[in-house]
């Protein structure tokens, strides 16, 4: 009975949220009715900050994004003033292909750091999680045992105070050793990401010496590959925006799935809530002229302890 009841709860929250923006429909007397302020608790569940830095990774790839393909343009502009007028130099031309394949280069090198630094900080976060353990377990106990202590027992303003600054010495002292691993984590990625990156800017600068020889053979070249490399032209400049928008997608990706996965931990919590408390119908916004229970700090409150 209960099972049926929890499904039947988590149904009517979900039809809801999907009706949040309709009309108020008059409700039985009997009905109890609960409201979430959706947005405060997305921005206190313990994801959000993780979603807001992806958030900001995608904006500034955006950003990039945008920029590259405005220097497309330009560049294309000027190789089809090429292709129609003639008036453009063989040599200009070069240059405009010169850096159109660098900044394609540039984006796989890019691409390919990033995937190593991934790798990087997945090695060092192994290498590390049993001290992190370790730190973790050795204030656990403690710290839930000031808090509830705090939350439970009816102490005098001075003794209080001095259970508090206990547990701000020891939430301290955790955020010392937890900053401690931080900076060797980071060491320990410094250590192998440095030398790689000075890997690829060597590559970077043996491609440039590649492609530079190149030009200046095609330079000597007769006219109908000079043609060749024009009708190619757009395909370089694509490929390059073509290497960015593969990023802006895989990074859009993760912040949806982060986005769903937050959505899902409040909705959860107020199925469970909801079933705790016997309400028949759980809002996702609050609503004129309607009598409800806001549960919002409920429901952030349970995120903490997740």
């Amino acid at each position: 009975m209960k099972k049926n009841k929890l499904v039947k709860i988590s149904a009517i929250i979900a039809a809801a949220l999907l009706i949040s923006a309709c009309s108020t429909n008059v409700r039985g007397p009997q009905e109890k009715i609960a409201v979430i302020n959706w947005e405060q608790a997305v921005s206190a569940h313990p994801q959000y900050t993780k979603l807001e830095q992806g958030e900001k990774i995608l904006q500034d790839l955006l950003n990039k994004r945008k920029g590259q393909e405005e220097l497309a343009k330009a560049q294309l502009s000027s190789l089809n003033k090429l292709r129609s007028l003639r008036q453009l130099s063989q040599q200009s031309f070069m240059e405009a292909d010169f850096n159109t394949r660098m900044v394609e280069q540039r984006e796989i090198e890019n691409a390919k750091l990033q995937k190593f630094v991934a790798q990087a900080e997945a090695e060092a976060d192994s290498k590390l999680a049993a001290r992190k353990t370790e730190v973790e377990e050795a204030y656990k106990l403690k710290l839930f045992n000031l808090r509830a202590l705090l939350e439970t027992v009816k102490m005098k303003p001075d003794e209080r105070q001095a259970v508090e600054k206990q547990l701000q010495h020891l939430q301290q002292e955790r955020g010392v050793q937890i900053g401690e691993l931080q900076a060797e984590k980071r060491r320990l990625v410094d250590a192998k990401v440095l030398p790689y990156k000075e890997q690829a800017e060597q590559r970077m600068r043996e491609m440039a010496q590649k492609y530079h020889a190149q030009a200046m053979q095609q330079l000597k070249s007769p006219e109908e590959r000079d043609k060749e490399m024009l009708d190619t032209a757009p395909k370089a400049l694509n490929n390059a925006l073509s290497v960015i928008d593969r990023e802006i997608d895989k990074q859009q990706e993760k912040n949806d799935s982060l986005k769903k996965q937050i959505n899902q931990d409040i909705e959860s919590q107020a199925v469970k809530l909801a079933h705790e408390r016997g309400y028949t119908i759980v809002f996702n916004k609050f609503r004129v002229n309607m009598k409800a229970e806001d549960i919002t700090d409920a429901i952030i409150k349970a995120l903490k302890k997740t």
